[in-house]
């Protein structure tokens, strides 16, 4: 006989383009810490994130996004916190592409309730309306006042807490209802690319905890009310100001 939280690991599956990151192992950490095993991981073919990034950077798309993806991630067994994982996902899917009729139609099959983003792409209305689905993203940013990219670099260089928020998916672009926000504690790093790492690794975790409140009833998402601003890379100037800052 299953008890409950193997019926809620049945209803979660994980979604990502890349099965060996490290931001999915850090979010199987935070589920195991809480008891739960998502049943299914969904893996989506990189090929239409690869062509929406070389739209954006044309040939700098080596240097700006599959290099460094390459060597962040490629083959790791390892979280952000460079804790080893093997836990196992009882059955992985390939997808073709994110928005289609093909994951749809498996979503439904499956009873998937909670979908967890694990670096998936952009989710659109085809997928966020379907019936009893929860799409949930963690952000290592306050929302609203921390959307879009780069957002620990840029909470960091304004002297600002950095928090690490668990969201519902809209058809906006971190604009949808807060399920939990918390402080990330990043006071013992002297650099922003592993403070970025420590962030994301954070509330990666986050993400377990979370999503058995949100199963049991006991959060009640939260309308974003504030409004909110969009952030971008960070330019290599405004790193070095920052960098100059905390060597002081």
């Amino acid at each position: 006989m299953q008890n409950n939280n193997d019926n809620i690991s049945d209803s979660i599956a994980y979604i990502t383009i890349n099965p060996k990151g490290k931001f999915l192992k850090s979010v199987q950490l935070g589920f195991q810490e809480v008891g739960l095993q998502p049943k299914y991981l969904i893996h989506v073919n990189p090929g239409k994130r690869l062509l929406a990034e070389f739209k954006k950077y044309r040939l700098g798309i080596f240097k700006k996004f599959i290099i460094p993806k390459f060597f962040q991630h490629s083959s790791n067994k390892a979280s952000f916190s460079n804790e080893i994982v093997s836990i196992p996902i009882a059955e992985t899917i390939f997808v073709k592409k994110l928005n289609s009729d093909e994951l749809v139609k498996i979503l439904q099959e499956k009873k998937i309730k909670y979908l967890v983003n694990c670096g998936a792409g952009i989710f659109r209305k085809k997928l966020i309306d379907c019936p009893n689905l929860n799409i949930i993203n963690a952000h290592a940013g306050k929302l609203p006042l921390y959307r879009n990219m780069n957002v620990v670099d840029w909470a960091l260089y304004n002297n600002e807490p950095v928090i690490g928020t668990v969201h519902l998916v809209d058809t906006g672009i971190d604009t949808g209802n807060i399920l939990y926000e918390e402080p990330l504690n990043l006071g013992n790093f002297n650099d922003i690319i592993t403070a970025r790492e420590s962030a994301f690794d954070q509330v990666a975790k986050i993400l377990g905890k979370v999503v058995l409140a949100f199963s049991k009833g006991e959060i009640t998402p939260k309308i974003q009310t504030v409004e909110g601003r969009n952030w971008y890379i960070m330019h290599d100037y405004f790193k070095s100001i920052y960098q100059q800052r905390i060597n002081k």
